[in-house]
Order: structure tokens, then C-alpha cells, then sequence
């Protein structure tokens, strides 16, 4: 961990939901960040098979911050309103503008799971993706075990496109995924995208 003062927090973030904000992810993050990787019950259920060192999660940083790694994407730690402490990270990766799409992933640490912090992370990034980024579909992949996260992903609103059998890897070894996605006017019927654009505070 860095001994750098922690920036100030934005009375009006950019991304904002109903009880977290996002803001980019720092190396001042990777700590936490890894420690969520390397628990097979958050990490392990986003489907990250393989443990992370300090060092890698910093070179990885690195990478997504020279545009390189993922493609083009926008990687956030998740923070309580009010707050500027890591409590999950939620992405939006390999983002390909020419089709309109892009990729959804997630985790959140122990103390924020089930308890709807997760939900309002992703409806923010839904707004961003859908209004500020302009795109027409974002997807996601999920073990297809994991009732729980399905269910609040189509609570979201996003619907299953297929079964990927036997396509991650994960602490039980090779397990059946799902494709879900949500379209832009699928997003918008939710009541959503009302106002038009991302919530600022």
C-alpha cells in the first residue's frame, strides 16, 4: 500500500448509483483487489481460476491503463457513497464500438455480497455503457451454477443467449457457463435510461 494521501471524494461523481460510485482503479486498490481474486468464494465464483500475486495485479494495472491488455475498456473500484475504499471492482472490457458491444464483469468483497451493492454498481455502469458510450448490447458470462448471480443478473434484466458446456475453470475444475446479455432497448423498457443520462450526483 502506497502512503500517498487518498484523493478527495467527489460530491458529484460521475458514476453514481443509489448507494456506491465508481471511480478508476488505482494500485492503492490492488491489495484488496487481490485478496478477492485469490478467495475461491469471490473470486472464484467470477471465475478467476488462477491466484494473483501483488506484483502481477500491479503489471496488470499497468496494462489496462496502456490500452492494451483487454482492448479497449473501462475498469472501476466500486465505493460506498461517501466512502473512497475499494469494496469490488466492476468492468466493462473489450469494448468494440464499430459492433456496439462490450463485455460486463464483477466481483464484490465478502461484507458486500447478496445485499444489493453489486446490483446498484451495475446499473451504473449499465448507464454509462448504454448512454454515455452509446453501445447497443453488453454480455457477460457466468457459471452456470451459480443461481445467484443468474438470478440478479436477470433481475437486471439480462437474458441467457446460450450454454457454454464445459468452458471455465474453476475451484470445482471444469464447469458449464452461461452467455447473458442485455440490448440497449431492452435496458431502456427497464425505465433506466429516463433520464437520459449517467446519474452525476
Amino acid at each position: 500500500m502506497t502512503n500517498e494521501a487518498t484523493p478527495p471524494i467527489p460530491e458529484r461523481p460521475l458514476l453514481k448509483g443509489e448507494r456506491v460510485w465508481l471511480r478508476p482503479l488505482e494500485e492503492r486498490d490492488m491489495e484488496a483487489y487481490i485478496a478477492g481474486i485469490n478467495d475461491t468464494e469471490v473470486g472464484g465464483l467470477a471465475g478467476y481460476g488462477m491466484p494473483m500475486s501483488l506484483e502481477q495485479a500491479k503489471e496488470w494495472l499497468k496494462h489496462i491503463g496502456e490500452k492494451g491488455h483487454h482492448g479497449e475498456g473501462h475498469f472501476f473500484a466500486v465505493c460506498e457513497l461517501g466512502d473512497d475504499r475499494f469494496i469490488g471492482t466492476v468492468w466493462l472490457k473489450d469494448i468494440n464500438l464499430h459492433f456496439g458491444s462490450g463485455e460486463l464483469a464483477i466481483f464484490m468483497d465478502h461484507d458486500h455480497i447478496g445485499a444489493g451493492w453489486g446490483t446498484d454498481a451495475q446499473r451504473a455502469l449499465l448507464k454509462f455503457a448504454f448512454v454515455n458510450l452509446g453501445l447497443e448490447r453488453v454480455f457477460l458470462t457466468v457459471y452456470a451454477s451459480n443461481e445467484r448471480a443468474v438470478r440478479s443478473y436477470e433481475k437486471l434484466g439480462f437474458r441467457r443467449e446460450g450454454l457454454m458446456r464445459r468452458s471455465w475453470r474453476g475451484p470445482r475444475g471444469l464447469e458449464d457457463s452461461l452467455l447473458m446479455a442485455m440490448l440497449r432497448d431492452e435496458w431502456l423498457r427497464t425505465g433506466e435510461g429516463s433520464e437520459g443520462t449517467a446519474k452525476a450526483g
